[in-house]
């Protein structure tokens, strides 16, 4: 990995109504993103339909969506931009993880 990479993760909710080709289109574009930053892409974990906490958007319900790569901060500009553009994406974040996590270690691997 590039030192000027650092490790983050990104979890953003897709609105209910996005079928499933859509939902993968956007994984790819987001993936794509990233590695045109070069920046690499550890893990995406899409979840199941769920009901939410609170209603997003008036929707009470949502695709859950957990993805896990490495970048540098020009990539995070990018993929911020993106997501907030995309009318498919109804809430987002982004966190830097600690300077000693690893794929290895992830508490999310199987």
């Amino acid at each position: 990995m590039d030192t000027d990479c650092r490790y983050y993760e990104t979890f953003f909710l897709i609105h209910p109504e996005t079928n499933e080709d859509a939902r993968s289109e956007l994984h790819e574009k987001l993936k794509a993103i990233i590695k045109e930053h070069g920046g690499e892409v550890v893990k995406v974990d899409p979840w199941p339909l769920r009901q939410l906490a609170y209603k997003v958007q008036k929707q009470a319900k949502g695709f859950y969506v957990l993805m896990e790569y490495s970048a540098k901060g020009e990539a995070i500009e990018e993929l911020t931009r993106n997501l907030r553009i995309d009318e498919r994406v109804m809430k987002f974040i982004t966190v830097k993880k600690g300077k000693d996590w690893s794929p290895d270690t992830s508490s999310l691997s199987e």
